[in-house]
């Protein structure tokens, strides 16, 4: 029987519950702990959902080695571009983004939580895939990138509605392997992170380029092809496929979660409910 990996990008999820928070109506005293209780909530459902043998917390780097590729790199999601509302939910929410993974995690006994000078969650999720490529492993994010990283033994689990998406439906969707997916955002680029891909080229040109069904009388095949764009498509082969060159191995070992430890997270952060369901939780969080 295969190992099965739970691997989470920690930002995705910690996300999810933050946007969550816009639509609850809580005290302001449980704002300071919100977040907090709800990423256990989730980590708790996720645990119960998947049954993994292994799981392991990926983490982004403050610093990133892209920005000094491409000084633009996911240069709209800085401060300017956020409204008042957003910047103050994540003054709100960061503080105890820092605390899950900072304290939350390892004082519940977690030991696999992974960070890399300079990296991305996605660098780190995809590193362990290509290491543990005999493992079933059940990736927690909404990241497109990660489509790159599909096999029949490898899917996504989106975080928000709780939905897979698996090898399968990547092909039927795209109509290409999911390996093929770095490649055709190296010609596209990456809308989100903000990377530039060939002048008037998107997802479904780069695909018909990539299978050979763009006619080469087309500009926007001219425009792959040219000086400019096998440099735009050079560049961007270094931002998007993943992992980012020079990521290292993370050596993944066994938590040693407890029922003491969860008691003690639960007291310091004035969970109620987690010591009133003890039981359960423990279970879920494999703990003795």
């Amino acid at each position: 029987m295969k190992q099965r990996i739970l691997l989470i990008d920690t930002s995705a999820v910690l996300h999810t519950v933050k946007f969550s928070l816009i639509k609850q109506k809580i005290s302001p005293r449980e704002k300071s702990t919100f977040i907090i209780f709800g990423f256990l909530s989730k980590l708790q459902f996720l645990i119960n959902k998947t049954r993994p043998n292994v799981i392991v917390f990926a983490t982004d780097s403050k610093k990133s080695r892209r920005k000094k590729i491409y000084p633009s790199y996911k240069e709209n999601r800085s401060q300017n571009s956020k409204t008042k509302e957003q910047i103050t939910l994540d003054k709100l929410a960061f503080p105890q983004f820092e605390q899950v993974i900072d304290d939350v995690l390892p004082g519940l006994g977690f030991n696999n939580i992974f960070k890399a000078n300079g990296l991305e969650a996605d660098d780190i999720i995809a590193k362990i895939c290509k290491e543990h490529s005999n493992s079933e492993i059940i990736i927690v994010s909404r990241d497109g990138d990660l489509y790159q990283l599909l096999t029949p033994s490898v899917c996504m689990l989106y975080p928000k509605n709780n939905q897979y998406y698996t090898y399968r439906m990547f092909i039927k969707e795209y109509k290409i392997k999911p390996k093929a997916w770095g490649r055709v955002k190296c010609v596209a680029g990456c809308l989100s992170d903000s990377v530039g891909g060939v002048s008037g080229v998107g997802i479904v040109r780069a695909i018909q380029y990539l299978k050979g069904e763009l006619p080469k009388n087309y500009k926007t095949y001219q425009n792959i092809i040219n000086k400019e764009g096998k440099k735009i498509i050079k560049r961007n082969k270094r931002l998007v496929i993943l992992p980012f060159k020079g990521t290292p191995s993370f050596r993944i070992r066994q938590d040693n979660v407890s029922k003491n430890k969860i008691i003690n997270i639960a007291e310091e952060y004035g969970f109620a409910s987690i010591l009133a369901d003890l039981d359960s939780w423990a279970k879920s969080f494999g703990a003795y």
